[in-house]
C-alpha cells in the first residue's frame, strides 16, 4: 500500500506502523499547525464479509475514546471518511511502547513496576467509570512518553479499537476480541465482560515486568487458553525472590479465575500499588532490575531505567507490620570469643578442611581431559574411598552459600595425589573438561545426584539445545546447572565451547544456576518452560550488583549480588 498525501485535511509525514486491519501515519493538522496520529481501516478489510462490523467498531472506537481525557489515555481529536476509507485522529505521542521497550532489554526496579501499574491502573479505573472496556490491554497498546520530550517517561493507555461501550448498542456477535496471552478467562468462556477483564491483562503484564516469564505460557492459543482457564500460575516470587510477599499478593489478585475474588476497580488496585511504594520498609522494592528475556510472546515487554545500576529508591518506613511485609535478615548472635588453646585447634581444622576442598576441586576440574580416556578406579579404590551419601537438593530458591558438609569427606584421603585420581559416583557425565585449575566447581554441585543422562550426546533430533549466555560475570568464575533438583552441568564460564551445545529432554523442566566466584557463592531464580524436542533455548544469566557495588559496571561478585536467570526460545529446527 502506497502511502497517501493527505487524509482528509490531514497532510501526511510518514507511516508509524500497519497491522492486519489498518495503518497508523504521522501527519500535519494545518487548521491546529500541530503533529497528529491518523489511524485508517484498509480497503481490503471494509470490502470482506465483515467489513460492516468492522466499520462500525472504528466508529464506536472514536466515539468511546473520544469522551475520554485523562493524562493517561491518548486522546482522539477528530474522526472522518477519505475516499470511502474511516480514519481517526489521535494525539501523537513522541515516545515508544512497552513492547518496544522490551525488544531493547531494558530493566527497571520492582518499584517502577509498582509504579507503571499504578498510572496504568488508575487511567483503566477512569475509562471504567465512564462506560468504556478496552479489552485488549497488553504492552504494545501501552505508549511510554519520551523522556527527552515530556520530561518524563509515563504510560498511556492506546487503541480502544476493541473497546466496548458497557450501555452500547452495537456488540460483536461471538467473535473473540483481544491478545489470548493477556486474556481472562471469561473472554474465553463467553461470560459477562466489565473492567475488572482490564485490570487481569494488567496483571498478566505486571507479572511479566517482575518475573520476566509469562504467567500462562504455551506455543498454541489452544494450550494458552486451556491454562488461564484451568491451571494457575506459578508464584512469581519462585521466579524471582526479590518480589516482596505484598507485590507477590497484589500480582496473583489480579490473576484470580473469578471476577469477584479480583480487584473490582482500577482506583482500588491503584491504592494498593501507591500504598505499596509509600510503605514499603527501607526500599524493599529496590532490587536489581528484572530483564526479560526475548523468547516470551510478542508482547513481552521491558521498563527503562536512566542508568544501570538505578539509584536507590528512599522509601518511608512507617508502614504497619500488618499491612507489609517485608523480610528482613535475621541478625545472629556474636559468639564468645575462643580461648588460645581452642582457637590454635580450630584454625588447624580449618586449614586441614581448605586444603581437603581444594585438592578435591582440582581432581573435580582435571579429570577425563580431552582426547584421555577415564583413569580406571585402582584395585583398593572400595576400601579407600570415602564413603558418601547424596544429600537431598534444597528446596526451590534456597541460597547455598557454603561448602559441603565436612561430614561427606575423609580430608586426610583427598589431600594427596593418589586421591585426586579417584573417580567419584555422584558426579555426571557432563562435568567440565577442560576448566581453569584455579576455579573450583561451585559447592552446590557436590550436594547434587547426577540427571540420568549426558547432556552432550542426547539425540538433537528428540531434544532441546540448551545454551547459556553469562553477562558481567568474572571469566574466573565457575557454575552449575541444577534441572529438576539433579545435576545437569558443571564448569567454567571461560569454557564456553564445552556448555555451548548441551542438550536436555522434552519436558516441563525447572533450572537454576549457581556460580562461585572467589568465597562468594550465589544461586540463580528457578526459570520453568516446556522444553520441545528440536527447539533451540537460550538461558541468560545476569550478575546484578548490589544497591551500593564497590566498582560500578565492573564484573565482580560480591556479597550483595544477585543473580538473574530467564530463559528464551532461539528458534525452530525444523
Amino acid at each position: 500500500m502506497s502511502i497517501p498525501k493527505n487524509i482528509g485535511r490531514y497532510e501526511i509525514v510518514d507511516e508509524l506502523g500497519h497491522g492486519a486491519m489498518g495503518s497508523v501515519f504521522r501527519a500535519r493538522d494545518p487548521a491546529m499547525d500541530r503533529i497528529v496520529a491518523v489511524k485508517t481501516i484498509l480497503a481490503g478489510v471494509l470490502g470482506s464479509e465483515q467489513g460492516a462490523e468492522f466499520r462500525q467498531r472504528f466508529y464506536r472506537e472514536a466515539k468511546a475514546a473520544g469522551a475520554l481525557a485523562h493524562p493517561g489515555i491518548v486522546p482522539v481529536f477528530d474522526v472522518g471518511e477519505h475516499e470511502g476509507m474511516p480514519f481517526l485522529v489521535m494525539e501523537y505521542v513522541d515516545g515508544r511502547t512497552l513492547a518496544d521497550a522490551m525488544k531493547k532489554g531494558e530493566r527497571a526496579s520492582l518499584d517502577r513496576v509498582c509504579e507503571i501499574g499504578k498510572m496504568v491502573a488508575d487511567a483503566l479505573g477512569y475509562a471504567h467509570s465512564h462506560g468504556v472496556i478496552h479489552r485488549d490491554i497488553k504492552p504494545a497498546n501501552i505508549l511510554l512518553t519520551s523522556r527527552q520530550v515530556y520530561g518524563e517517561e509515563r504510560p498511556k493507555i492506546t487503541d480502544f479499537g476493541v473497546a466496548k461501550l458497557t450501555a452500547g448498542e452495537v456488540t460483536t456477535s461471538g467473535q473473540l476480541l483481544g491478545t489470548p496471552a493477556f486474556m481472562p478467562p471469561e473472554q474465553f468462556t463467553g461470560a459477562p465482560i466489565d473492567g475488572r477483564t482490564d485490570l487481569f491483562s494488567l496483571g498478566v503484564i505486571l507479572y511479566w515486568m517482575a518475573t520476566g516469564e509469562q504467567p500462562f505460557p504455551g506455543e498454541t492459543m489452544t494450550a494458552v487458553s486451556y491454562k488461564i482457564v484451568h491451571t494457575e500460575p506459578v508464584p512469581p516470587g519462585k521466579l524471582n525472590p526479590a518480589i516482596p510477599a505484598p507485590l507477590q499478593a497484589v500480582i496473583l489478585k489480579c490473576l484470580a479465575k473469578n471476577p469477584a475474588d479480583r480487584y473490582q476497580t482500577g482506583e482500588e488496585l491503584s491504592r494498593t500499588l501507591a500504598e505499596l511504594r509509600t510503605h514499603a520498609k527501607n526500599g524493599s522494592l529496590y532490587t536489581v532490575a528484572t530483564q526479560f528475556g526475548a523468547g516470551a510472546a510478542s508482547d513481552e515487554t521491558i521498563l527503562p531505567t536512566a542508568s544501570f545500576p538505578p539509584k536507590p529508591v528512599q522509601m518511608a518506613t512507617s508502614a504497619p507490620a500488618s499491612t507489609l511485609q517485608s523480610p528482613q535478615p535475621a541478625t545472629p548472635a556474636k559468639p564468645p570469643a575462643p580461648s588460645k588453646g581452642r582457637g590454635r585447634a580450630e584454625l588447624a581444622i580449618v586449614a586441614l578442611l581448605v586444603a581437603s576442598a581444594l585438592g578435591g576441586g582440582y581432581w573435580l576440574l582435571h579429570r577425563n581431559q580431552p582426547g584421555q580416556p577415564p583413569t580406571p578406579p585402582p584395585a583398593d579404590a572400595a576400601s579407600e574411598a570415602p564413603a558418601t551419601t547424596p544429600t537431598a537438593p534444597a528446596p526451590s530458591g534456597a541460597a547455598h552459600t557454603g561448602p559441603a558438609p565436612a561430614q561427606q569427606t575423609q580430608p586426610e584421603k583427598t589431600t594427596g595425589p593418589k586421591a585426586a585420581k579417584k573417580p567419584d559416583a555422584g558426579t555426571p557425565a557432563s562435568a567440565p573438561t577442560s576448566a581453569p585449575a584455579n576455579v573450583p566447581a561451585p559447592a552446590q554441585a557436590a550436594k547434587l545426584a547426577p540427571v540420568a543422562f549426558d547432556p552432550k550426546k542426547l539425540d538433537p533430533k528428540q531434544n532441546t539445545r540448551l545454551r547459556f549466555d553469562f553477562e558481567h560475570f568474572p571469566l574466573t568464575a565457575a557454575f552449575s546447572v541444577e534441572m529438576n533438583g539433579k545435576l545437569f552441568y558443571a564448569g567454567s564460564i571461560a569454557n564456553k565451547p564445552d556448555y555451548d551445545s548441551l542438550y536436555a529432554p522434552p519436558g516441563v523442566n525447572e533450572v537454576r544456576v549457581t556460580v562461585n566466584s572467589g568465597t562468594v557463592q550465589k544461586v540463580s531464580n528457578i526459570v520453568s518452560a516446556d522444553f520441545i524436542a528440536r527447539k533451540h533455548m537460550t538461558m541468560r544469566i545476569d550478575l546484578r550488583p548490589g544497591p551500593s557495588p564497590s566498582v560500578p559496571l565492573t564484573p565482580v561478585m560480591d556479597a550483595g549480588s544477585q543473580i538473574v536467570a530467564t530463559l528464551k526460545t532461539d528458534f525452530f529446527s525444523f
